[in-house]
């Protein structure tokens, strides 16, 4: 009886680390487009003429959102 606890534990594990691995990879495609997606939107505000101050909080978002994806990815090499 304890051998199959101890497999089903070992299965449940297995599906945790999965789904966990899944989670991070949709993250990170997520991250890219919502990159893409903001570089277009800074790209469509500038040439429909709208408001500087828009476009440059717009900017400063973006950078801060690649400031800390880039500080994750070297925390994460440091490791």
């Amino acid at each position: 009886m304890e051998w199959m606890l101890q497999v089903v534990d070992e299965i449940d594990d297995v599906i945790g680390a999965l789904r966990l691995s899944f989670l991070g990879v949709a993250a990170e495609i997520g991250l890219a487009a919502a990159g893409v997606l903001g570089i277009g939107a800074i790209g469509a505000a500038l040439a429909a003429g709208a408001e500087a101050s828009l476009i440059a909080t717009a900017s400063i978002v973006l950078c801060l959102a690649a400031a800390l994806k880039f500080r994750e990815s070297q925390f994460q090499r440091s490791r």
